[in-house]
């Protein structure tokens, strides 16, 4: 099908937020939908077929899909990708363990597994070393549509069809390449669905401004994705199709949006040239797209992942160019006039990028939508070079879901499995108790408690940090192995080139890159309690080693003398030069504990510095720590320093960057930038310089959170009337008032330092 040069132009499209989001509800508002009719044809099939493979299952699914699910438009909006696979509304997330529809399918035909990993995982987190809900990372992943958009459907299947006609090829790969095909053939048939259902609507549809959406739709989705994108509408189209297809029938999340304005801008610019659309259209369009994860999610729940869906802008082109251009401006102009919370805006910036764009960015900041997480390119693009990784490949890294870092031809397992630093320590001073909890598994920590001096203590605590890690490695590539067999991901795998030269899965290895790391926890209270052991123990000798053994068991119930002299007189991270310059020693060494192992896709585990919220999720079963913190109280977040720490602010956190090494960290680093005031105007400069002294300081990855204390405080006493404050909770942003009482006090909580 090929549409005429005047049907493709623009038909003048105008957005209105309200009816679109009115129209999204009446949708979404009855998900999950009974689809018991598609799986109980799906059980046929494996009935039918038991020898079939588990690319095979995988591809039932695309084709039940094709042929039963309903697909959906909304009148008001000139994107399709809506189909009814039985999902909940609340689902652009995590798939394991296996969520409602049929998109998990074939993870619920191995119930065992499920369970055997649930309990594995259940009983460490029983004792708060992990937090480990899935055995892969199934929720922060990149499906690559600048591959759709530069070959269409079309092309991937031609390529694969070649790649069929060599002779090399084991029984397994061809198997693997024909599903891919089978899977883009029934992704061809979805989207035609949806060219001939806007023709059916158009049949009945009156509005003038539905009929011109409906008509776009009807136009494009014969040719995108099947074709590759010409005009910057079905480069837009093709883009969302190609996540929300991966997110409704690959039975994984995928956070990454794409880097727009990298991405989009010569679309726009040959469109401009060629008279098929004018910068108001263009925003139009754009303001819609941004819409589109709000409009899908009930932000009145309570939503302790966020969305998990992100927009990249900034940062460079594979030949180091910098991007920034007008569809950064259209993304931050849809933020600051709708005030979306969603999805959250991930803005790579360098020493190079112009004050224009960070004044841009920082008037976002400044008016406290939260929204924003901000990456240093100085240091992440040098971080992932270090790993191995080509400068052009680096140059393209996203970010998904909270700030997981991954190329664009990576398949990144970077936020599944969430490790407590902290009580991986205790191991180290407590080791009677902690080898009988790990004995299950056969592992022991060596006892540090009776070291001579600090040096031989500390040679034992990181010994133990990296055995630890290194029998969390082999589990996790025991039950990460599985993945192939309960959840090969054939249209993830069809938008990286590399999988069709390999033959390969995304689950075996296909992709160029394939990392795995662990978000470790609690970096900062770490450091802080070697610290005070080293001062207090050794060269101070305030007290014995088992006498601060047993008053932290005790939670300092006895020593509260004891415990306000290490809160107060013993130097701190971030705050004090000797405990900073300590605390890079001590990230250095786990930077080489966390990294460096072999995984099961042919990649290593790489280091990162990232919590999510596990910081507070460890808080209940983690006894009281050598720095003074007692049980119960949150750990440190990040890179940043802990929570007790006094008299901390922008101007501390930004020194103590300059003496660490995160390019150590290619998985991330993050400060958490908490400023407890708002201004009556945004006050951009101040923000941009914030976020170039971050740069310049060698820092990796910053989230704002601007809001004042008062204004939470009276939002917490009538939440009624103050329904449109948006914080950062820790990576993901979410309306104030929908939170727990417990998050509201821990975000408050971080406004009084």
């Amino acid at each position: 099908f090929k549409a005429t040069q005047e049907e493709r132009m623009m038909a003048g499209y105008r957005f209105n937020k309200e009816e679109y989001f009115k129209e999204t509800k009446e949708v979404y508002s009855n998900y999950p939908t009974d689809v018991s009719r598609m799986e109980e044809e799906l059980d046929r099939l494996q009935k039918e077929n038991p020898k079939a493979s588990s690319f095979q299952k995988k591809t039932w699914i695309y084709r039940i899909a094709a042929r039963d699910a309903e697909v959906i438009l909304f009148p008001s909006s000139p994107f399709y990708a809506e189909i009814d696979t039985g999902r909940e509304q609340n689902s652009v997330t995590a798939s394991f363990p296996p969520q409602p529809g049929i998109g998990c399918w074939l993870m619920k035909q191995y119930p065992d597994f499920v369970d055997e990993y649930g309990e594995w995982s259940g009983y460490y987190g029983k004792y708060g070393v992990m937090n480990g809900p899935q055995f892969m990372d199934a929720a922060h992943h990149y499906a690559n549509c600048e591959t759709v958009l530069k070959y269409g459907l079309s092309g991937i299947i031609r390529h694969a069809m070649m790649r069929l006609e060599e002779k090399n090829l084991t029984d397994h790969q061809q198997d693997f390449l024909k599903c891919m095909v089978d899977v883009c053939r029934s992704l061809q048939k979805i989207s035609e669905r949806f060219a001939e259902k806007a023709e059916e609507m158009l049949k009945t549809e009156h509005d003038e401004e539905h009929v011109k959406a409906l008509k776009m739709i009807a136009v494009t989705a014969r040719r995108i994705p099947s074709e590759p994108a010409e005009t910057f509408y079905e480069a837009m189209c093709a883009i969302w199709f190609t996540r929300e297809m991966c997110n409704a029938l690959d039975g994984l999340g995928f956070a990454v949006i794409g880097h727009l304005d990298r991405i989009l801008i010569s679309y726009y610019e040959r469109d401009l040239k060629n008279n098929r659309i004018t910068p108001d259209e263009a925003q139009e369009l754009v303001d819609c797209f941004v819409s589109m994860t709000d409009a899908r999610w009930d932000l009145e729940a309570d939503l302790p992942g966020g969305t998990n869906a992100d927009i990249i802008i900034g940062g460079c082109d594979k030949n180091g160019n910098i991007v920034y251009n007008d569809i950064s401006r259209m993304i931050i102009n849809s933020y600051k006039k709708y005030h979306f919370a969603n999805p959250k805006l991930q803005v790579r910036i360098s020493a190079k990028h112009p004050d224009e764009f960070l004044m841009q960015v920082g008037e976002l900041a400044g008016m406290g939508l939260n929204v924003l997480s901000v990456f240093n390119d100085d240091v992440i693009i040098p971080a992932n070079q270090k790993q191995g990784k080509s400068l052009e490949d680096c140059r393209l890294y996203v970010a998904g879901g909270c700030q997981e870092i991954c190329l664009s031809n990576e398949v990144n397992s970077r936020a599944y499995t969430y490790l407590n630093l902290v009580q991986m320590l205790n191991g180290s001073l407590y080791p009677e108790y902690w080898n009988d909890v790990f004995k299950r598994d056969g592992f022991k920590f060596i006892p540090a408690a009776n070291a001579s001096d600090f040096e031989e203590f500390y040679h034992i605590v990181i010994e133990n940090y990296r055995n630890e890690l290194n029998f969390f490695v082999k589990k996790y590539n025991e039950y990460g192995s599985w993945w192939k067999i309960i959840n090969p991901s054939l249209f993830f795998s069809a938008t990286m080139p590399s999988c069709t030269e390999t033959a390969k899965d995304v689950s075996e290895g296909g992709a160029v890159y394939n990392t795995d790391n662990f978000a470790a926890a609690g970096a900062g209270t770490v450091i802080d309690s070697l610290y005070a052991i080293k001062k207090a123990v050794y060269e101070d000798k305030i007290t014995t080693f088992g006498h601060l053994l047993k008053a932290m068991k005790e939670d300092f119930r006895d020593d509260e003398i004891l415990r306000q002299y290490l809160l107060h007189k013993v130097p701190k991270f971030c705050k004090d030069k000797d405990a900073t310059e300590f605390g890079k020693k001590v990230m250095d060494d786990l930077a080489e504990c966390l990294g460096g192992q072999a995984n099961y896709r042919g990649g290593k585990f790489e280091p990162s510095l990232f919590a999510f919220y596990s910081y507070n999720w460890f808080k209940n079963v983690t006894i009281a720590t050598a720095d003074g913190r007692k049980s119960e109280s949150a750990l440190s977040r990040g890179v940043n320093p802990s929570e007790s720490t006094e008299n901390i602010n922008i101007a501390a956190l930004l020194d103590a960057i300059k003496t660490m090494d995160y390019t150590k960290y290619p998985g991330g680093a993050v400060i958490y930038m908490d400023i407890p005031l708002m201004y009556k105007t945004p006050q951009p400069s101040l923000f941009a310089s914030v976020m170039r002294a971050f740069c310049e300081n060698g820092g990796s990855i910053m989230d704002f959170n601007v809001i004042s204390r008062n204004a939470l405080l009276e939002a917490q006493k009538n939440p009624e009337t103050h329904k449109n404050i948006v914080v950062r909770v820790c990576g993901y942003s979410a309306y104030f008032h929908t939170l727990t009482a417990e998050m509201q006090n821990e975000v408050i909580q971080r406004t009084q330092r």
